[in-house]
């Protein structure tokens, strides 16, 4: 049995050098960036993985790279959603075999399917696999919205259906009528850029799953929420409020940008037709990430973190 998920899990996002390639450099320092801020888990190829624009050999090497160099310190949880069931389940079988402790599956890019297909389409594969099931709730990508009572009668008819992502604002409230319904067993996780992170936590999440480009930030608002910290917790949650609010649609951009600043990737290219910052927001993030790191710094000690080799 896999060790149960909780607290801080980024997503990786997918280093671009300027001809737009990946960069296995910048992902080698993307992990050990995370690994040293101690996280509790990493998501490879999620949605903000700009999972749908790499190719399957890119993919087949992103995974390698960041098996090997995670070397088993925290779980890896790999995001697996295709549009259809055998495709699904071919890349969490994959996924299983190189080590995944979960996959992460929402479903299909067809918004009009109805919640009975929805739980065929995951009983399919869970039926077929032996780790957990993070199901992933993000309607904003084309994707049909689950209900509450949909997720809840998923988790209780499959039953690696462990854990869900959710991303379907209003958060909180979700969280709090999915914890309801399935006797606070199946396990949720807040999401969505953190903008709701700390409610979230309020709500009852197990954690957080987010592409943070700020680890250090949303380690500590965890680990004080589960220590009854709550007003700490909560000044976090604040301070780093101007960052995870910068231009919400153009989160991607902003992530990597902000980890461009921070010297963890070389460039912040973003695969096209996908939009990047221009000279101006870049110029209004680099002020905003100062103010944030600087006032985490002077009010709780919290100090930014820097990669140097």
């Amino acid at each position: 049995m896999s060790a149960e998920l909780t607290g801080s899990i980024p997503v990786l996002v997918t280093p671009l050098n300027d001809q737009y390639e990946v960069d296995i450099s910048s992902l080698l320092k993307l992990v050990r960036y995370y690994l040293d801020a101690g996280v509790d888990g990493i998501i490879a190829l999620g949605e903000s993985s700009e999972r749908d624009a790499l190719s399957p050999a890119e993919r087949e090497t992103i995974l390698r790279t960041v098996f090997k160099e995670v070397g088993g310190a925290v779980p890896i949880i790999v995001g697996t959603g295709e549009d259809n069931a055998e495709l699904t389940l071919q890349a969490s079988r994959h996924a299983e075999e190189l080590g995944a402790k979960a996959v992460m599956i929402p479903p299909p890019r067809l918004p009009e399917l109805k919640g009975e297909e929805i739980l065929e389409y995951y009983k399919y594969v869970g039926e077929r696999v032996r780790v957990p099931i993070v199901v992933q709730d993000y309607p904003q990508n084309t994707r049909p919205r689950m209900p509450p009572d949909l997720i809840a009668k998923i988790h209780n008819t499959i039953p690696n259906a462990t854990y869900l992502k959710l991303e379907d604002p209003p958060t909180p409230p979700k969280i709090r009528e999915v914890l309801k319904l399935t006797g606070n067993k199946m396990k949720v996780f807040g999401a969505l850029y953190g903008r709701d992170s700390f409610w979230e936590l309020e709500e009852g999440a197990a954690g957080i799953m987010t592409a943070t480009p700020t680890p250090e930030y949303l380690v500590d608002m965890v680990e004080s929420h589960f220590k009854g910290l709550r007003q700490r917790a909560m000044e976090i949650y604040y301070l780093t409020t101007p960052l995870t609010h910068f231009y919400p649609e153009l989160g991607l951009a902003v992530r990597k940008q902000v980890l461009a600043f921070r010297d963890v990737i070389a460039t912040p290219k973003v695969r096209p037709p996908r939009k990047g910052l221009d000279e101006t927001q870049r110029k209004q993030l680099r002020e905003t990430l100062n103010w944030v790191e600087d006032a985490l710094t002077a009010k709780l000690g919290i100090k930014p973190i820097h990669f140097t080799v």
